[in-house]
């Protein structure tokens, strides 16, 4: 009876013990929190030592150790109070030197180490929503933007599903940000848009980032790399860091039109492998995104996109690299030396075509022009031939050509690119104005229809845009156009000086 008395007081102790090691590492910083758990470790190792004595000898009088049972129980109070406090350690260290902030409460430090392991929120001011297996954890007030992650993510789930082989059926959550400084903290990495926690399978991110349809298919992408390693019973860091970022920003569509690829800088792709190396590498003059993208994107161009699979497949990162040279011929050494040249070629041979649209446009020779302008989009990505249909417009606006404006923004449009279909609704709108009003504000509309379907409403005033080009078709005319005027609701700089001299003519008294 003695001995299960003293292992019931054992128990009480051990749990108050516990209780007050973590409310007191909890509220200190790292180096209080470390000298602390050593001393309770300190405090746990010599009540080990007298259990393994009385083990030994039976009993031990000094520390009223009667017999082998309360030897045992002894050491076992030690390793389960030296287990609590390794824990409650490796958890205050770990937020301590992730966020860099020495001021946070206990509780806020256990939610931030909870958020980085299992599926609950960083930030504890945010509601829940689950939608088609997908969690969210939003502000009440930003709840309006799950609508547009989601038509987003069930496009991405049934192509990456269908690349990746996996089965995307839930368990992912995507938490909101109201800024970045709250993801630098969790993450502990600066000048952070967004992050995939492959813990607790949790997107991080800024829901109203200009970019966040970019951001949120990268993101995925690591989700769907991270089940294919599930899935296939592959380590979850079985590819070079590199790779992983690389694939996320393929299939995020990042462009090589970005970089002078002529005068970008490289790192050695082994000094990548990891995450941490990863990161660290990155400076204000060399981005490892970029040549993680520029990599994959010149291997899918001469191998296909099936190369990614066939790389993916590899148990660890040398395997990786023993398969990358099966399949290229060439040491990731030596693929580094060239890998970028036919994108060069690329890059200067559509430089010279724009430099060749510029000139035939100076010069006004227009049929000249329109070869050009054929020739980037025979051969040009898609924000070449974005950036070379507005060029030409405006070339046609500039020359009072409306009919051959709004033709080529027709002809834009309907080869289905929705990434510009917004601006090029709203440009083909104001062009409209110089002859059929009507038709701007059916334009303006669509534009509209567009944005609600798309998440892109915080970028454009639609509300007054639409009011002003329905006063424009009312016996208010006058009033809709200096409407538009006032509020700076258009854009094209031709169609403004143009739109002026006509309303001086039609509104003299009021303009």
């Amino acid at each position: 009876m003695k001995s299960i008395r003293k292992f019931l007081i054992l128990f009480v102790v051990l749990v108050a013990l516990s209780i007050m090691s973590f409310l007191l590492i909890f509220n200190q910083g790292l180096i209080g929190g470390l000298m602390l758990a050593a001393m309770a470790a300190l405090f746990s190792a010599f009540l080990f030592a007298a259990g393994i004595a009385g083990v030994l000898k039976g009993k031990l009088d000094f520390f009223r150790i009667r017999n082998t049972w309360e030897a045992v129980g002894t050491i076992l109070f030690a390793v389960i109070f030296f287990t609590v406090i390794s824990v409650v350690t490796v958890a205050n260290s770990f937020v301590e030197f992730t966020t860099g902030e020495t001021n946070l409460a206990h509780n806020e430090k256990m939610r931030l180490f909870a958020s980085t392991i299992f599926q609950v929120p960083a930030q504890k001011e945010l509601v829940s929503e689950e939608k088609n297996g997908v969690t969210y954890y939003v502000l009440e007030e930003n709840k309006h933007e799950i609508e547009k992650m989601e038509g987003l993510l069930a496009e991405q789930r049934e192509e990456l599903n269908a690349f990746f082989g996996t089965k995307d059926s839930g368990g992912l959550a995507i938490e909101f940000h109201e800024d970045y400084e709250s993801m630098e903290e969790l993450a502990g990495i600066e000048d952070v848009s967004a992050f995939y926690n492959t813990l607790n399978r949790t997107i991080h991110l800024v829901p109203d980032d200009a970019e966040w349809e970019t951001i949120l298919v990268h993101e995925y992408t690591h989700y769907q790399s991270h089940l294919y390693a599930l899935e296939n019973g592959l380590p979850i860091s079985h590819l070079p860091h590199w790779f992983e970022e690389g694939i996320a920003e393929y299939f995020a569509e990042a462009g090589s039109f970005w970089y002078d690829l002529e005068t970008i800088r490289l790192a050695d792709f082994r000094s990548m492998d990891d995450l941490e190396d990863f990161d660290a590498s990155g400076t204000a003059e060399f981005d490892p995104y970029a040549q993680a993208y520029l990599a994959v994107k010149a291997l899918v161009d001469d191998y296909g996109e099936e190369v990614i699979l066939e790389l993916m497949e590899s148990e660890s990162v040398r395997a990786f690299y023993a398969a990358f040279e099966e399949k290229t011929g060439q040491s990731i050494e030596e693929f580094q030396e060239t890998f970028l040249e036919e994108m060069i070629a690329e890059q200067r041979e559509m430089k010279k075509t724009f430099d060749s649209l510029y000139a035939a446009l100076e010069a006004k020779q227009d049929t000249v022009a329109e070869g050009h302008l054929q020739a980037i989009v025979n051969t040009g990505d898609a924000y070449d031939i974005d950036e070379a249909y507005w060029i030409m417009a405006d070339f046609y606006l500039e020359q009072e050509l409306y009919g051959k404006a709004a033709e080529l923004m027709d002809a834009k449009i309907a080869k289905g690119d929705d990434r510009f279909l917004i601006d090029d609704l709203l440009l083909l709108a104001e062009i409209h104005l110089m002859g059929n009003p009507k038709k701007s504000l059916e334009l303006a509309e669509r534009a509209e229809q567009e944005a609600l379907a798309s998440g892109d409403m915080d970028y454009y005033d639609f509300d007054s845009l639409i009011a002003a080009y329905q006063k424009i078709n009312s016996a208010n005319a006058a009033g809709g156009y200096k409407m538009l005027f006032e509020e700076e609701l258009i854009y094209n700089i031709y169609v403004i000086e143009d739109l002026e001299s006509k309303l001086k003519k039609e509104f003299p008294e009021q303009f």
